[in-house]
């Protein structure tokens, strides 16, 4: 990828010459580079209960969309509901990131089929027998060399049921893989400090990743540069040494590291908030 600058720009003018229809199928189509549909763990709802829906996205071969934190380029991709009165969504929970070396330029996001998960709150006076009408405007920018925005509003109905909702037979394994792919929670402890123009974070406690393939990320942006960080142990301790960005200013009272490593059975990862040892300024 170009510089963000140039990326952006011709994003922009090749979305313009895009037709308006084509942004508003519920799947992308592959025109856009990648597919995205909104779906659902279960074929029904039942009052008071939370459930899993997200946005599935189908990516064509060595294309990308992007993390929370997009890395030296790039724009998440975001949802904006419109839902029944009473319900409610949490934020996508982000599944595990991949690291993309562009020309030099780090980008964090995801390839192949990615299912972003979004927790669905059903209130507890929804109606047996109703329907429930969910919609929602995506937004993604799917790169490669160049990049190219794209949106589309998707919606999904789904009938609230009195009986145990049953299984969509035609996304569990993505739901099942989804949950794999999201960081687990740690007991380890954490401590980062500012070191001229490094930022290192020093993880302690049980069942730290050791070996090879160890990458981390920061999910708050203009905190550490988008460079592969060093990593080694010291004794008990996983060092995380990461350049310090350029946008840096104060540090924050704490920020989220997210840990990966290969494994048999895919990546997996760790997610640990870490404390500043003391709030720090830029010099």
């Amino acid at each position: 990828m170009a510089v963000i600058g140039k990326s952006i720009l011709r994003a922009f003018a090749l979305a313009s010459a895009a037709s308006a229809s084509a942004l508003a199928h519920a799947d992308a189509g592959d025109d856009e580079h990648v597919n995205v549909q909104l779906v659902a763990e279960h074929m029904s709802l039942a009052p008071g209960q939370s459930f899993e829906i997200g946005l599935l996205l189908r990516h064509e071969p060595h294309w990308h969309t992007y993390w929370i934190n997009p890395g030296d380029s790039g724009l998440p991709t975001s949802v904006t509901w419109a839902l029944p009165p009473g319900y409610r969504t949490q934020d996508i929970a982000w599944p595990l990131p991949k690291r993309f070396d562009v020309g030099g330029l780090y980008n964090f996001g995801y390839d192949g089929e990615v299912l972003l998960p979004i927790s669905l709150e059903v209130p507890a006076d929804a109606p047996p027998g109703s329907s429930t009408h969910l919609a929602v405007e995506a937004k993604w920018l799917v790169c490669r060399e160049a990049c190219i925005p794209g949106k589309a509003p998707l919606v999904l109905d789904l009938p609230v049921t009195a009986s145990p909702p049953e299984p969509d037979k035609r996304w569990t394994m993505q739901f099942a893989h989804a949950r794999l792919a999201g960081p687990q929670a740690t007991a380890w402890k954490a401590e980062a400090k500012l070191e001229s123009e490094r930022i290192e974070v020093a993880l302690r406690g049980p069942g730290l990743p050791d070996g090879n393939g160890i990458d981390a990320f920061v999910e708050q942006r203009q905190l550490v540069d988008n460079k592969p960080p060093a990593i080694r142990r010291d004794g008990d301790a996983l060092i995380v040494d990461f350049g310090k960005s350029d946008y840096f200013g104060t540090s924050p009272a704490t920020f989220d590291l997210v840990v990966t490593q290969p494994s048999p059975a895919g990546i997996r990862g760790w997610r640990v908030p870490v404390p500043f040892a003391a709030a720090t300024v830029a010099r």
